[in-house]
């Protein structure tokens, strides 16, 4: 019980340190500035002193307002820390139960391959919140994070004993099913963007689990878009950023992707 509980300190702890870093490097990306800057204030551009930029913490101890020029910080710092804590200790939960609890993960921490397979879910998770606010902002994804990404979760892969035609198989399908719409479109239905996406995803989680995570963020995306008509915030004409879909069916097809695959095997009669 003691490693359950350290487990998920340390998971919500790295996470929300995680949520922060993506927070700031989805701006810094948009705007162009970079990393040559330390952290600062949005408002007032003070830069921020460590004990004022401990994620979560440093938030509710100022109420949401910088200590400087004392203007109210936009609350999706707060949320965009708070979701990847959340998000890394249902990662860890998930493996505790995968493993079989406290001996399987004490197995994996101590094992190369363990740490391996942490550090795709940590790329995974960076890459798709990233993904996830700039194109909830901005309409925008950013293909150097993703090939860049695509090519280090690869490598890990790779190195953990992955199938290379696995991770090429999924990347191709990944990529070519939105190329395609891209290119029959032209860019009409979805952004350029997407295709970049596909292809990490593809990668990450490999053939066939890419399909299920691009079927699950079509129906997530639907059903999104039906209660957005109905609560009159859409038009049956308007657009939803894909890449807001593709992240969270990304991330939970990575968690639990195998268990659906089998249980939708199951219910069609293919598996026992």
């Amino acid at each position: 019980m003691g490693l359950l509980i350290i487990g998920i300190i340390f998971s919500f702890l790295l996470g929300s340190a995680l949520g922060s870093f993506v927070h700031c490097w989805a701006h810094r990306l948009y705007s162009g500035e970079g990393f040559r800057r330390h952290s600062y204030c949005p408002q007032c551009g003070q830069l921020l002193a460590w004990y004022n930029n401990i994620p979560i913490f440093s938030y509710l101890r100022l109420k949401g307002k910088c200590a400087s020029c004392h203007k109210k910080i936009p609350q999706d710092y707060f949320w965009s820390e708070l979701l990847a804590g959340g998000l890394l200790v249902i990662a860890f939960l998930a493996a505790w139960c995968h493993l079989g609890g406290e001996e399987g993960i004490w197995v994996a921490i101590t094992s190369i391959k363990g740490w391996l397979v942490a550090l795709q879910a940590i790329i995974g998770l960076v890459i798709l919140m990233l993904v996830f606010w700039t194109d909830y902002w901005w309409l925008a994804i950013f293909t150097g994070p993703l090939l860049i990404g695509g090519v280090i979760v690869g490598l890990l892969k790779w190195l953990t004993g992955e199938s290379l035609v696995n991770m090429v198989l999924g990347g191709l399908i990944g990529g070519l099913f939105f190329a395609l719409q891209f290119w029959a479109s032209k860019g009409r239905w979805i952004g350029e963007g997407d295709i970049y996406l596909g292809i990490f995803l593809g990668i990450w989680l490999g053939w066939p689990f890419i399909i299920l995570a691009i079927f699950g963020a079509y129906i997530f995306g639907a059903i999104i878009g039906l209660l957005l008509i109905a609560m009159g915030h859409k038009a049956w004409t308007s657009k939803l950023p894909l890449g807001v879909f593709l992240a969270p069916s990304g991330w939970l097809c990575f968690l639990w992707g195998q268990q659906a695959m089998e249980a939708y095997l199951r219910l069609i009669g293919v598996a026992n």
